[in-house]
């Protein structure tokens, strides 16, 4: 199992939903950069999105800087961090103990290890996120360093469009509905960067294509990811799927379009790079589900009973940008590309 991402800014993360504490450990990061825990706690609550459909359950979220920081300085050895759960309710849980949630991975974590955790998830909950937003606020003070700038936002709920306002209360109304009916529902987000300097990403298994997509398929929940045009360009003639470049009067190099999602070769072309994510429904729904209890080998009913977001795709978004924030300072300081 690994829980370690990065090759010069890692990122290591630990803990389960209903565990003690979570945290991360981060190595690799230069000495000098501001960083207090009050940045790590403003960076969590700006990027862990709580929308119309998330669980009731509310951590503080108060973080603390155990080791690597001297006077608000990184000091360029590791970087320790933790919180602790203080809202956990593991009562409604454990009386599922042995049983497969559909859709969950209480029986493939089984399978692989022959115990798991059956309290909210484990290490497979989304709240396992809050240790990746740790490490991206530490990451973020790498980023800030640069010209590059990242956007975030939902352009479909429930499966309908959500790139206007209007499209937006429309598609709420639905998953709202969907909710009223103990249902879940699912969306897609879509992430953008600019700024990114030609020449990140590294041929052949190093392609910042693949780099990205292991982000976005970390976060649980995300079933497909697309880059530029996505699945589209395989229905598109090469004429018009090829993007042109030329320059601009001032001798500024600019593309004619972006089919390619401002990577090329696996390279970064200077070019925006587009990214969107289908996140699935929410496993966790309030109607009578069948599985099996694997404990005991039997088949049976359940009727979950506890804490849960209906829709989940802020989170997901919010988790997929912050592990696009740790693979880019991770890449920023392989390219030599930041003097301190």
């Amino acid at each position: 199992m690994s829980n370690t991402f990065g090759t010069l800014f890692r990122a290591t993360t630990w803990g389960e939903s209903h565990s003690r504490a979570l945290g991360a450990v981060i190595d690799g990061c230069p000495a000098g950069l501001s960083l207090s825990e009050k940045d790590i706690e403003s960076y969590i609550k700006k990027t862990s999105v709580f929308f119309n459909f998330s669980t009731s359950r509310r951590e503080e979220n108060k973080i603390e800087i155990l080791s690597g920081v001297y006077k608000n300085r990184t000091l360029g050895t590791p970087i320790s961090l933790i919180t602790f759960n203080s809202c956990a309710d593991s009562s409604e849980y454990l009386k599922l103990e042995g049983v497969a949630r559909p859709s969950h991975a209480e029986y493939a974590y089984y399978k692989k290890y022959g115990i798991y955790d059956p309290r909210g998830g484990g290490r497979a909950s989304g709240r396992e996120c809050i240790a990746r937003h740790m490490a991206a606020a530490v990451a973020d003070k790498i980023i800030k360093l640069t010209d590059i700038k990242i956007s975030a936002a939902i352009i479909e709920l429930a499966g309908m469009p959500a790139r206007t306002k209007k499209e937006m209360e429309l598609a709420v109304k639905k998953a709202e509905k969907i909710k009223e009916e103990k249902d879940s529902s699912g969306g897609v987000f879509e992430i953008t960067l600019t700024g990114v300097p030609a020449g990140m990403g590294s041929p052949v298994f190093g392609k910042l294509s693949s780099q990205i997509s292991s982000c976005l398929f970390s976060v649980g929940g995300i079933k497909s990811v697309e880059i530029g045009a996505g699945k589209d360009i395989a229905a598109m003639k090469g004429s018009r799927a090829n993007d042109s470049l030329y320059f601009d009067g001032g001798g500024t190099l600019k593309y004619a379009s972006n089919n390619s999602g401002g990577i090329s070769g696996g390279i970064s072309t200077g070019a925006p790079i587009v990214v969107r994510a289908a996140v699935k429904p929410t496993p966790s729904i309030y109607q009578k589900q069948a599985t099996i209890d694997f404990y005991k080998n039997v088949n049976r009913e359940i009727e979950l009973k506890g804490r849960f977001d209906s829709n989940f795709t802020p989170r997901a978004m919010a988790a997929a940008v912050s592990m696009i924030r740790i693979m880019l300072a991770d890449n920023l300081l392989q390219m030599n590309f930041i003097k301190f």
